[in-house]
C-alpha cells in the first residue's frame, strides 16, 4: 500500500501540481514577510502613448473567401458594389440607416471636447478673463435674484390690492355697516349658518385687511432688507383666508332668494362680481407662486455662480486634475462606444479583392451575423492564429497586426490586418481558444504557405496616458491599488487601471498624479 502511494506521488501530473503549490506558497510567504517594507524601486508615472497588443503564433496558409455580415440589426440604406466589382480595402460594401447613432457619436465627441477643454483649463489655472467671466456671472445672478425679489414684492402688493377690492368693492355691496363690529347682510337666505358665517367672517376680513395694510406699509424700501420668507408666508396665508371667505360668500349668494329690495338681476350681478373677485384672488395666488419659484431658481443660480467663482480663483489640486483626467478618459470611452455602435451598421472591405456575393437590398431589414457579402482577397496568404478567451475580447476586425516569420527573423515585420474572428471556441488539448484570421496587406513573394511565425495584434492605443510598470499593480479580490511613497512609509492608493502594454506598462485611469512616487516590484535598488 505504501509503495502504491509513493508511485502515485511520482506521477508527472502530481509532481507538477505539488511544484506549483510550493511555488505559490513561497511567493505568498515572501510577500507576507516583505509586505511591511516591500523590495523594489520607486518610479514616477509616465505620460505618453501606451499600446495594447495581443501576441500569438500561427502558420501561413492560402487565403480563402471572406463572408461579411452586419453586427447589428437594421434597415439597409446602401447596397454596395455589384458582384464582380473589384474594391480596395476600407471600401464601404453596405450600410444600415444610422442617423441616431451618428448623432450619438457627435454628442459623445462634443462631450469629449468639453472634458478635454476643462482639463486644459484646469491645468492652465485661472486666467484674468476666466475670473472676470465668473465675476460677471455672479453679478448677473445677483441682479436676477434682486429682480426676482422685486417680483415677489410686487406680487404681494398686487395680492393686497386685489384682496381689498374683493372685500370692499365686492362683498360690501350687500352688507350694512361692513366696517363695524356688527355688519349685517341686506340679502335674504334660507341658510342661517351661511348668514352667520358671512357676517362674522366680514369682521375677520376687516381685521385681516387692516393688519395686512399696516404690514405692507411698514416694509423697508430696500428690498435686500425685506425678509422674503416672511413676506411670502404673510401674503400666502392672507390670500388663503380671503379666498376661503369668498367661497363662503359664493355659497351664500347661491342660497339667497330675491326680495322686495333685492331683485334676481341684482343677485346675479352680485354673484358675477364675487366670481370675478374669486378669480382675481386665484390669479394672485398663481402669481405669488410663480414669483417664489423664480426667486428660488435665482438664489440657486447665484449660489452656483459664487461656487464657480471660488473654484475658478482656486489653484487646481492634483486630485482635481486626476479626477478631470478620469472624466476625459470616460468621455473618450463614450466616443469609442458610440463609434463602435456606428461601425456595426457598416460592412467595410477589410482588404482589397473582388465581390463574389452581394445579397444586400435597399429597404430590407438585415439581421445580425447573417452573411450578406462575400469577397475573394487579392492577397495570396493569410495566417490563422489562436488566442485565449481573455484576449479575443480585445480584438476586432480591422485591427492592425505585424507578422514576424521565423524564416525572416531579422527582416521588417510584414504588415497585416485582422479580417475574421471565430465566434465559437476551439478546444485544443482541453484548453479553449478562438481562431483569429490575419490577412497580409501586401502580396510579398517571400511569404510562402506553411511558414510559421509570430503575430502582434494592436488592439488599442491611448495617447497621453498616465502609466506605471505593471509590477507596481497589486490586486486583492476586486480591489486594485499601488504603493505610493509617503512621509516615512508607503500608502496604499486605490487606482483604476486601463490597458496594459506588452512592454510591461499599465495605464492608470484614476487615482494617481504624475508626481507620485510609486513602488515597483521588479529588480530592487
Amino acid at each position: 500500500m505504501n509503495r502504491t502511494f509513493f508511485q502515485r506521488l511520482l506521477q508527472p501530473q502530481v509532481i507538477v501540481v505539488v511544484a506549483v503549490v510550493i511555488a505559490l506558497a513561497a511567493v505568498g510567504i515572501t510577500y507576507l514577510v516583505t509586505s511591511g517594507k516591500p523590495a523594489g524601486a520607486y518610479v514616477t508615472p509616465t505620460t505618453g502613448t501606451i499600446v495594447q497588443e495581443v501576441d500569438t503564433t500561427g502558420t501561413v496558409a492560402a487565403a480563402n473567401a471572406i463572408d461579411l455580415s452586419f453586427q447589428t440589426n437594421g434597415q439597409v440604406a446602401y447596397a454596395g458594389p455589384a458582384v464582380g466589382t473589384h474594391v480596395d480595402a476600407d471600401t464601404t460594401l453596405a450600410s444600415l440607416a444610422g442617423a441616431d447613432l451618428e448623432a450619438q457619436l457627435e454628442q459623445a465627441k462634443a462631450g469629449l471636447a468639453a472634458q478635454q477643454a476643462q482639463l486644459a483649463s484646469l491645468q492652465a489655472g485661472a486666467t484674468p478673463q476666466n475670473i472676470a467671466l465668473s465675476q460677471t456671472s455672479v453679478t448677473n445672478a445677483q441682479n436676477a435674484l434682486a429682480q426676482a425679489q422685486q417680483n415677489i414684492i410686487q406680487a404681494a402688493r398686487d395680492a393686497n390690492v386685489k384682496s381689498d377690492v374683493a372685500i370692499y368693492n365686492g362683498v360690501d355691496q350687500f352688507f350694512n355697516n361692513p366696517h363695524s363690529t356688527s355688519p349685517t347682510l341686506n340679502i335674504s337666505s334660507n341658510n342661517s349658518q351661511l348668514v352667520i358665517s358671512a357676517q362674522s367672517g366680514r369682521v375677520t376680513m376687516e381685521s385681516l385687511l387692516m393688519a395686512w395694510q399696516s404690514y405692507m406699509t411698514a416694509l423697508p424700501t430696500d428690498a435686500s432688507s425685506i425678509d422674503m420668507t416672511s413676506l411670502e408666508s404673510e401674503t400666502s396665508n392672507n390670500l388663503s383666508q380671503v379666498g376661503t371667505y369668498l367661497d363662503q360668500i359664493i355659497a351664500l349668494l347661491a342660497s339667497a332668494s330675491p326680495s322686495n329690495s333685492i331683485s334676481s338681476a341684482t343677485l346675479q350681478a352680485y354673484q358675477a362680481s364675487i366670481a370675478t373677485a374669486r378669480g382675481n384672488i386665484s390669479a394672485a395666488v398663481s402669481a405669488l407662486n410663480a414669483a417664489e419659484t423664480a426667486e428660488q431658481a435665482a438664489a440657486s443660480g447665484l449660489a452656483t455662480a459664487q461656487a464657480q467663482l471660488t473654484v475658478t480663483q482656486a489653484p487646481p489640486t492634483s486630485n482635481a486634475v486626476a479626477a478631470q483626467q478620469a472624466a476625459v478618459a470616460a468621455a473618450q470611452a463614450n466616443v469609442d462606444l458610440a463609434q463602435a455602435q456606428l461601425n456595426k451598421t457598416v460592412i467595410v472591405a477589410p482588404i482589397s479583392g473582388t465581390i463574389t456575393v452581394n445579397n444586400v437590398h435597399i429597404g430590407e431589414t438585415a439581421s445580425v451575423g447573417v452573411p450578406v457579402v462575400s469577397m475573394i482577397s487579392d492577397t495570396k496568404f493569410q495566417m490563422d492564429v489562436y488566442v485565449s478567451d481573455a484576449d479575443v475580447a480585445k480584438i476586432k476586425v480591422g485591427d492592425v497586426a505585424n507578422v514576424t516569420l521565423d524564416a525572416y527573423q531579422s527582416a521588417t515585420p510584414f504588415p497585416a490586418h485582422v479580417i475574421a474572428i471565430d465566434p465559437a471556441a476551439t478546444m485544443t488539448g482541453g484548453i479553449s481558444s478562438y481562431k483569429v484570421t490575419v490577412q497580409f496587406d501586401n502580396n510579398d513573394p517571400r511569404i510562402q504557405a506553411g511558414m510559421t511565425g509570430s503575430t502582434s495584434i494592436t488592439t488599442q492605443t491611448d495617447l497621453n496616458a498616465l502609466s506605471v510598470p505593471t509590477s507596481a499593480i497589486i490586486t486583492q479580490g476586486t480591489s486594485t491599488f499601488v504603493l505610493v511613497h509617503g512621509s516615512g512609509t508607503d500608502q496604499q492608493v486605490p487606482v483604476t487601471v486601463g490597458i496594459a502594454s506588452a512592454s510591461g506598462m499599465t495605464e492608470i485611469l484614476s487615482g494617481l498624479s504624475p508626481t507620485d512616487q510609486v513602488r515597483t516590484f521588479g529588480q530592487a535598488q
